[in-house]
């Protein structure tokens, strides 16, 4: 019986994505970086790099190094860094780049993640435990959900966050100074934005609706623990409800800034216990 052979060039091309995937998902070194450029709908990219410097940067939409009219859609991409530096960027902009799903997740040490994301219906995530942690989302377009977590020792988070009928979270808790900060824009409406420091160390806490008008929009920010507690919470002229609560800390700072020119229909509630 004649036994049938598979092409050269066939077992080439297998050999190539076999390495490919093995390059991609098992990096274990001591600089480990990776850059993926692609673009269309339904890409799923899935990195793990443990070691010591781990460097990660992916482009959906990407293309010749513009992203011109390539559209990213349906795509889910996950970075895992265990390790010392660890530093995740994703980058998907312009039109047709909805219904993405970008998780970052860093277990380490120093711990920098970045996604920068465009259009509707998107997920952005960005998890970090250990020690110094940097956590930055930039997204615009509606009916999005994006958060940043962060559980260790010392903390800062910034969300730059544009459109409508969307959810936008900090969580902090652990030892070390907090920082949190969401900062939106005109005409964002039906929003709820939401920053919780918990555990000890120095705590700050900053939402700002920094335009108007916009409407219906909620504002929480909730600080515990030891250490000095200061929130700023800035909201202009729209509708709004705002929720403040600082309990446990010796010293409570809270500053509501409410900028009604010509409207000014908001309900605040600030409580502060020992």
């Amino acid at each position: 019986m004649e036994v049938a052979k598979v092409p050269l060039v066939l077992l080439s091309l297998i050999s190539y994505v076999v390495a490919l995937i093995i390059l991609v998902n098992l990096v274990y070194a001591s600089d480990n970086t990776i850059a993926i450029q692609t673009k269309g709908s339904s890409t799923a990219i899935s990195i793990d790099q443990s070691g010591t410097s781990n460097t990660t940067t992916v482009w959906c939409g990407l293309s010749g190094g513009t992203y011109a009219t390539h559209s990213c859609s349906n795509a889910t991409m996950t970075i895992d860094q265990h390790g010392t530096s660890n530093t995740a960027r994703a980058y998907s902009q312009l039109t047709n780049h909805n219904d993405n799903v970008y998780t970052i997740n860093q277990n380490g040490n120093s711990n920098n993640g970045y996604i920068d994301l465009d259009d509707d219906d998107n997920i952005a995530s960005i998890t970090q435990t250990g020690n110094s942690n940097t956590g930055i989302i930039y997204m615009r377009g509606d009916d999005n959900v994006y958060t940043i977590t962060q559980t260790g020792n010392s903390f800062y988070a910034k969300m730059y966050a544009f459109g409508d009928d969307s959810a936008w979270a900090i969580t902090q808790s652990g030892t070390g100074n907090h920082n949190g900060y969401i900062k939106s824009c005109s005409n964002c409406n039906n929003n709820d934005a939401t920053i919780t420091q918990s555990g000890s160390g120095a705590k700050d806490g900053d939402i700002e609706f920094r335009n108007n008008p916009s409407d219906n929009n909620t504002v929480n920010l909730t600080q515990s623990g030891d250490g000095l507690h200061v929130g700023n919470i800035l909201v202009k002229q729209g509708s709004y409800t705002v929720n403040a609560t600082q309990t446990g800390a010796t010293n409570k700072n809270y500053t509501v800034t409410l900028d009604c020119t010509t409207s000014c229909n908001k309900t605040v509630t600030v409580n502060q216990f020992d």
